[in-house]
Formats: structure tokens, C-alpha cells, sequence
């Protein structure tokens, strides 16, 4: 009896270890085409299953679509090579080219699509690697990316892949979705490319717990910023270049929009710029929440004369550090707060649109902001320097503080936002204007602060190690606790850790960079291979 029962546990062990080798299985397309990679996609039945497309050029007209609930990688045979970061190399072999032919509405209406859709579910992770997209002729414009990565999934990677051209954006993320996306090269040309990446959150599930049913960023806003953790998604150690010149719009390698949060970091920007997209930029939809950038080098060569900024910063929550920009360009970092005026964005009055922040453009102020009936309006909602709020629900003009009850039609409408300072601290600039907050609605040691090599304490942000930090220091008391002037300790943690003053004279960790590289990059989510060496003793 004994060895019949032990029979049958073996036998039950290698028939469990030979059915996880076939959990990592390849599936090979037959070639390029939409078709064929689609029929690949579509066996997908485990997780650590590969897809392969092999080399070649094809044109897809139809579009191709991932949304299982297995751990995936698809790949083509495109290569990237180099650090593809700030002082090294980044060379591409385009060997699997995909063509976008997809015919879409005009300026991003609909309809609108991608010619790659990926659909991630939480606890399975999903990786598309080594695949050129291009743009074709025929294609009509795109909002939400040639290729588009959207969904719960908190393990994302978009890696060792070329965007050629692609209009107007090359790589978009939705839902509520984590990631990096690294090693990749992004080239675009004036009159193509508006947007190499853009960000959207509009999905993100709160503090609260509920959805977003309109899709527009309200749970982002509605939720802690967490710096320095992976709920954000991280873009690291690309190239992205810029042939174009300086007409509005393109160049821009990133936009951010309905509750986004991304992580800038070791990209090499040549001629490429970065940007948010505010609250009253797009109908309902809420700014860009929360975001890092951090060890870049942008390099420009417009010169100071064109108008050319590094990083135009309109919307939320951030941290600037270690960076280089050249004077290629002519600001580093603008401030913008666009409900000031309709330089830029016409606004509508409450309760059918946000309205315009204070009194001071046409008479008439925002309920949504902290003081409607003053000429600032301080604090106007979403701008640069806001934090955590109330969740707002429902569309104009119906809009209502979900916490306070109250509508855009009354007075407590607003959303009793955090102020979370913007912190910039040892970045290496020779442009020929550094920082520029562009409102008077937006004050220094209040909203932002800058680095200051003479710190005593008492206002901007200053560094070295822990023990050279003044024991003095400034809060601000209108940021709740989150803090007042910064310190960045350069021996503390990997790469340092920035503290701030949380109450007079009282210093307190306030964030701590992201595990560098990415956990993604090193993990590829491949299943370990089962265990060798095995033998049965029979008694």
C-alpha cells in the first residue's frame, strides 16, 4: 500500500510540474499582419505566455486587441540597444515594423482607436517589447495612442520598442493603470507627433472606494499622492527626439490629463519637451494629479529666442530635481495656472463649466475654488500646488462635492483640496530663464519652493547630508501638516530623501525616490522554471 500511495503522489507532482512548463508557452504568429497576430493573441489560455510576431513590414487597418486575464508578453523581433539615458547610447534595428493604417475621425474625433489595445487586470502582468510602430499616410489621428495600455493591472511594461511619427499621441495609458515603460526611442517630427505619451487615470478608484463613472480623474484627485511608491507609471531611460520646430503643440513629449500620475526619470530629451494639461483644458475632464521628474537631461538646440520651454506645468502635485537643461532652451519650468484668463482656454461660467479662478479676468469667479468672490480666487481648484480633495460626482451642470453635498451652484462647492507644494531642488540649468510662476495666484514658499544654495531654513529647499540641516525651519500652515521649506538629505537612502517642515522647527521624511531601475525591468515576469534533479524512492 505504501508504495502505491507514494506512486500516486509522484505522479501527481510531475504531472503538476509538466503542466506549469506548458503554462510558458510560445505562440508564434504567422506573420505581422493584424490578422495573424490577432488569431496569435486570441489563443493566449495561461499565464507567461509569449506571443511572437515575427519580422517584417505590415500595415494594420484593423486593429488588435489583448483583454484576458492572463500574464502576457508580446513581442516583436524590433531591437533596442544602449543605456538609453542621459550620456549614453540608444541604437534601433526596426525589424518587426507595424504600420498604423487605421482610419480614425478628424482631430481626434470619433471614431478614435488603437491599432494596439491592451487591457490589463490586477495581479497579471502585461509586457509588449520589440515592435516598431510607425505611422501611415492613410491613418487618421489618435488620441488614445497608436498602441494603448489600459485596465486595473499594476505590473505594465512597454520596453526596447521604436515610435515613428505617430499622430498625435504614440503611447497611451487609461484606467487605473501602474508600469514603466523604458529603453525605447521615440522620434517625432514637426506636423506628426503631439504627444510621445500621454497619461490618463480617469478609472482610479479613491479614498473612498468608488469608481469613476464619468471617466474624468475625479478618484485620483480624490486620493493620497503617495511619492515615491508604484502606484504611478514610470518612464525611464528612453530617447525622445524632436526635428521639428517650434509651432504649438508638438515637440511634447508627454502629456497628463483626467487624474494622471507619471514618473520622469534618466530620460534623454533631445529638443523634447514636457507638459501637464490642466483642469479647464477639456470640457469635464480634471488636470494632471501627481508627478516626478527627476535626472533627465534636455537637451535643445532652438535656442533661447524661440520661446522654447522644458516643462510647462499647469496642473497638480510635483517634484523636480537633479535635472539638466541647456540653453537650448529659453524656460526650464513655467507655472501656469490657465483658469486665470482665456489666454489659452476659454472657460464657462459655473454651473455648466469650471468658471475662471477669482475676479480679476471678467468679474465673475469660480464656486469651485477656495475663495470664489476675491480677485485671485485663492485657491483656485486642480492648479499647480493642489493635493488630495473631496471626490466630485456627476457632469455639468450638475457637478457636486460629494463629501459637503453642495453643487457648483453654491458656495461650499469647493473640494477643500490640500495644498501640496511644488519642491524643485538641484537641477543644472543654463537656460536663460530658470522659473517662471506666471500667476500671481501662485506664490513662492506657499505653492512652490525653490532651491536656494544659502539655506538657513527659513524658505526655498536646501541639501547636503542630515547632519548639516538646520535645526530651524519654516512650515507653511496652509498645507495641513504636509509641509513648509524642504531639505533634501543626500545620505540618506539611495539616492536621498527630501524632508519637510510639517510644524516649527519639526522635520519630517516626506519622500523617498522609487526603487531605480524599475522592479519591472529586472523581473520580466517570466515563471520560474520548475524544479530539476527530482527521483522516486519506493519502499
Amino acid at each position: 500500500m505504501m508504495r502505491t500511495i507514494k506512486w500516486v503522489v509522484l505522479a501527481t507532482l510531475l504531472s503538476t510540474l509538466c503542466g506549469a512548463k506548458t503554462h510558458a508557452q510560445t505562440i508564434n504568429a504567422a506573420s505581422c499582419s493584424s490578422t495573424d497576430v490577432q488569431t496569435a493573441i486570441s489563443k493566449v489560455a495561461a499565464d507567461g505566455t509569449t506571443v511572437l510576431i515575427p519580422a517584417g513590414t505590415c500595415t494594420w487597418t484593423t486593429a488588435v486587441t489583448y483583454s484576458g486575464t492572463y500574464s502576457v508578453t508580446i513581442q516583436g523581433q524590433t531591437s533596442v540597444t544602449g543605456t538609453c539615458g542621459p550620456g549614453g547610447t540608444c541604437t534601433v534595428s526596426d525589424i518587426t515594423v507595424i504600420i498604423d493604417g487605421l482610419a480614425r475621425g478628424a482631430q481626434c474625433g470619433s471614431p478614435d482607436g488603437s491599432i494596439l489595445s491592451v487591457n490589463s487586470v490586477s495581479g497579471k502582468s502585461v509586457r509588449v517589447t520589440g515592435i516598431t510602430f510607425s505611422w501611415g499616410n492613410a491613418a487618421g489621428n489618435t488620441c488614445v495612442g497608436t498602441l494603448n495600455i489600459s485596465g486595473t493591472g499594476q505590473a505594465n511594461r512597454v520596453d526596447h520598442s521604436h515610435f515613428i511619427n505617430n499622430s498625435y499621441v504614440g503611447l497611451g495609458w487609461g484606467g487605473m493603470t501602474f508600469g514603466v515603460v523604458d529603453h525605447n526611442v521615440f522620434d517625432m517630427n514637426n506636423g506628426s507627433t503631439w504627444n510621445a505619451i500621454v497619461f490618463h487615470e480617469p478609472n482610479w478608484i479613491g479614498l473612498d472606494g468608488g469608481s469613476d463613472p464619468l471617466n474624468v480623474g475625479d478618484g485620483s484627485w480624490a486620493d493620497n499622492t503617495t511619492f515615491g511608491s508604484n502606484r504611478f507609471i514610470y518612464v525611464e531611460n528612453n530617447f525622445f527626439n524632436w526635428s521639428g520646430g517650434t509651432s504649438n503643440g508638438s515637440g511634447y513629449a508627454d502629456d497628463c490629463t483626467s487624474g494622471g500620475r507619471f514618473v520622469w526619470r534618466y530620460n534623454q530629451m533631445n529638443n523634447a519637451m514636457l507638459q501637464t494639461h490642466p483642469t479647464g483644458g477639456s470640457l469635464r475632464h480634471r488636470g494632471c494629479r501627481a508627478l516626478e521628474v527627476y535626472q533627465n537631461n534636455f537637451a535643445g538646440n532652438l535656442g533661447a529666442g524661440n520661446d522654447f520651454i522644458a516643462f510647462w506645468f499647469s496642473s497638480g502635485s510635483g517634484l523636480i530635481w537633479g535635472n539638466t537643461v541647456n540653453n537650448g532652451y529659453s524656460h526650464f519650468v513655467e507655472l501656469f495656472s490657465v483658469q486665470r484668463d482665456n489666454l489659452i482656454y476659454a472657460q464657462t461660467a459655473t454651473p455648466n463649466g469650471w468658471g475662471y479662478c477669482g475676479t480679476s479676468f471678467n468679474g465673475s469667479g469660480s464656486n469651485w475654488d477656495q475663495s470664489p468672490n476675491t480677485s485671485s480666487g485663492r485657491r483656485c481648484m486642480d492648479r499647480p500646488g493642489a493635493g488630495v480633495g473631496d471626490r466630485l460626482v456627476n457632469d455639468f451642470p450638475n457637478v457636486t462635492n460629494k463629501t459637503t453635498g453642495c453643487s457648483s451652484s453654491s458656495s461650499c462647492a469647493w473640494p477643500r483640496q490640500s495644498l501640496e507644494p511644488v519642491y524643485e531642488w538641484l537641477n543644472n540649468s543654463s537656460a536663460s530663464f530658470f522659473w517662471a510662476a506666471l500667476e500671481g495666484e501662485l506664490l513662492a514658499n506657499e505653492d512652490y519652493y525653490n532651491y536656494t544654495g544659502s539655506f538657513n531654513g527659513a524658505s526655498g529647499v536646501g541639501s547636503g547630508t542630515l547632519a548639516g540641516r538646520p535645526s530651524a525651519c519654516t512650515t507653511n500652515p496652509d498645507s495641513g501638516g504636509i509641509g513648509g521649506v524642504g531639505y533634501w538629505a543626500t545620505d540618506q537612502g539611495p539616492q536621498g530623501t527630501l524632508y519637510t517642515c510639517t510644524k516649527a522647527n519639526t522635520w519630517t521624511a516626506y519622500y523617498t525616490p522609487y526603487t531605480y531601475p524599475h522592479p519591472l525591468i529586472s523581473s520580466s515576469g517570466t515563471p520560474p522554471a520548475p524544479p530539476t534533479g527530482l527521483s522516486a524512492i519506493v519502499n
